[in-house]
């Protein structure tokens, strides 16, 4: 992972919602950011803090009354392994195609949110 190849969104708050390879029964979701010691400032305040992922069974625009299933409500913590993986709090009877990460806000900067690599863990339906 090199600082500064990652998604960026301009602020604390954002979304993203990716379409998976196959259906799936989600089971973890992987976020990965960079350690402060490869960050050219020294600093992560760029990295997601707190963010909730769920699914819904259409996708990748949202449409209007579109229900999404909230899967779990997360933090990960820039003081711990830059690859932290989070069991999702709901186990799920149905398979879904796509996941929502919503970021609530980040380690303090203001201007954009890094995300380096998101991983979808589960069972294919």
């Amino acid at each position: 992972v090199t600082p500064g190849q990652c998604w960026a969104f301009q602020g604390s708050q954002g979304h993203v919602v990716i379409q998976l390879p196959a259906r799936i029964r989600p089971a973890a979701v992987t976020l990965q950011h960079i350690y402060k010691s490869v960050s050219t400032s020294g600093m992560v305040s760029s990295a997601p803090r707190d963010f909730t992922v769920s699914v819904s069974l259409c996708c990748l625009v949202e449409k209007e009354g579109e229900e999404e299933t909230l899967l779990g409500t997360f933090t990960y913590n820039v003081e711990k392994e830059a690859i932290q993986t989070f069991p999702l709090k709901h186990e799920l009877s149905r398979a879904f195609q796509y996941i929502k990460l919503k970021v609530q806000n980040n380690w303090g900067n203001a201007e954009y949110t890094c995300i380096y690599q998101v991983q979808v863990h589960g069972k294919v339906a």
